[in-house]
């Protein structure tokens, strides 16, 4: 084809259709590469949330690596930059702008998945609505959140030091803790009075440590969510699960079979529904898949449990469940660039993310 290409403009005389095929055909070959680039290497995001303060900031650009889990391939045409202008002109193709063309199909990565990595993917109930979160637990582990503090396989994760908690405590002096905090660089920390002589701060391990440092704060104690349990993903019956407190509970994994019964319907009903694209129905007493009466479910896919670092402000999979591979885009490699504060912050140009 190239060969082709460089034999038609040796027979071109005319120097103005000569510049003007070689310029047609520079701008097809950028985008040409753009669009690769774009879908199979790399591709550039931004934060849409605090949920991951304070390793990723509201409005920072993050650049993703799409090569570490290996590559998605495009499912419909409107995943494609560039050639899906074209489909947005044609009403009948506009229509099916939020279902998939065609089947799932991902390239292998370099690498595979692991906890505490930092993942951008789809949410299941919107395939343009992009979250970031950090991955608590892979495909087939048992997850426990046991006072805001996450186990696997009943061993503690070690989150990132940048993790935030609820932390409640004493105060000694208030004006000078406040004066404290500024001179050390702290001014994002806001401190809230609770009850009386009681004081509230959402604080990673990094801040509350310098805190404690201070000497001016004492009695410190995480403060536990046991109310909000109206949002969470599922409701096993006759429990206490809240957001800090949940489980054992089991992440599918592809193979992965489980008998239905009034627990397993409860926990994992959306991920069958949504993501396995099953119809499953609770009638009288028995379990019916796609209208057909069963007593099992096979898992077809692997799922993933994510949570965002900032926990107390944080919509994951406490809230939606499961996340499959299907919807995993790619690793967070480094911020491109943050304005955090309205500032251009360039201690966070070009910052790894771990």
């Amino acid at each position: 084809m190239f060969l082709f290409y460089c034999l038609t403009l040796k027979k071109i005389n005319n120097r103005f259709l000569l510049k003007t095929i070689k310029f047609i055909t520079t701008i097809n070959l950028i985008v040409f590469f753009c669009v690769i680039f774009k879908l199979f290497f790399f591709d550039i995001y931004k934060i849409p949330s605090s949920s991951m303060e304070n390793r990723l900031f509201t409005n920072d650009v993050i650049l993703v690596n799409k090569l570490k889990y290996g590559p998605r391939l495009p499912r419909s045409p409107f995943d494609i930059p560039f050639i899906n202008i074209a489909f947005y002109f044609n009403d009948n193709a506009r229509k099916r702008i939020k279902e998939y063309w065609w089947p799932y199909k991902r390239i292998l990565g370099t690498s595979q998945i692991q906890q505490g990595d930092i993942m951008v993917f789809n949410s299941t109930w919107r395939k343009d609505y992009i979250l970031v979160k950090r991955c608590v637990a892979l495909p087939g582990e048992t997850l426990k959140i046991e006072n805001s503090f996450v186990y696997t396989n009943n061993i503690y994760f070690n989150d990132s030091k940048n993790v935030k908690h609820n932390y409640i405590f004493n105060v000694t002096d208030e004006k000078k803790l406040y004066n404290v905090l500024d001179s050390l660089g702290l001014k994002s920390v806001s401190i809230s009075q609770d009850k009386l002589d009681i004081y509230q701060s959402n604080l990673s391990l990094l801040e509350l440590e310098v805190l404690k440092n201070t000497r001016l704060i004492e009695s410190v104690n995480i403060k536990i969510d046991t109310l909000n349990r109206k949002g969470l993903f599922f409701q096993p019956m006759n429990s206490n699960w809240s957001l800090d407190n949940m489980g054992p509970v089991v992440v599918p994994k592809k193979g992965m079979q489980i008998i239905l019964n009034e627990e397993s319907f409860s926990i994992y009903k959306k991920a069958i529904r949504k993501s396995e694209k099953c119809k499953l129905a609770k009638r009288n007493g028995a379990y019916y898949i796609n209208n057909k009466k069963v007593e099992t479910y096979t898992f077809t896919q692997d799922y993933y449990f994510m949570m965002g670092d900032n926990r107390s402000s944080s919509l994951d999979s406490r809230y939606y469940g499961f996340i499959p591979e299907q919807n995993i885009i790619g690793k967070v490699q480094c911020v491109l660039y943050s304005n955090y504060q309205d500032k251009f912050q360039w201690n966070r140009f070009f910052k790894s993310v771990n």
